[in-house]
């Protein structure tokens, strides 16, 4: 008798590791990849419904990290240049998000300036 009242929940628990997984594999094929050159910044964003590419030139952009109006949601990283912003890293930790937008300050400037790439 002690088995059948624990199957119900043992079939709930694997619905939900289920849909888990299923979520998982959907994010999967979602990537980012930013190239920095001397004269632009190109933003690649590819998703299960496919690409969007995003160009702006280094000398006006400018890389903002916006706090959360609370503290249940996170931080949003954007690179803004001509009335346009788009976000950068959604799918990284706080702590992650931070240290890119240090880098990416460090490598697109301020606004008016384009310093030096640097090669690591």
């Amino acid at each position: 008798m002690g088995f059948w009242p624990v199957l119900p929940f043992w079939a709930l628990e694997m619905g939900g590791l289920g849909l888990a997984l299923y979520a998982n594999m959907q994010r999967r094929l979602y990537t980012q990849t930013l190239t920095i050159t001397e004269s632009q910044i190109s933003l690649v964003t590819r998703s299960r419904r496919g690409a969007q590419k995003q160009e702006f030139a280094r000398h006006w952009a400018k890389v903002r990290l916006r706090s959360p109006r609370t503290r249940l949601y996170p931080t949003r990283l954007t690179i803004e240049s001509s009335g346009r912003a788009f976000e950068v890293g959604s799918f990284l930790t706080d702590e992650e998000r931070g240290v890119l937008a240090e880098r990416l300050r460090n490598l697109v400037g301020g606004m008016n300036e384009s310093p030096p790439l640097e090669i690591d």
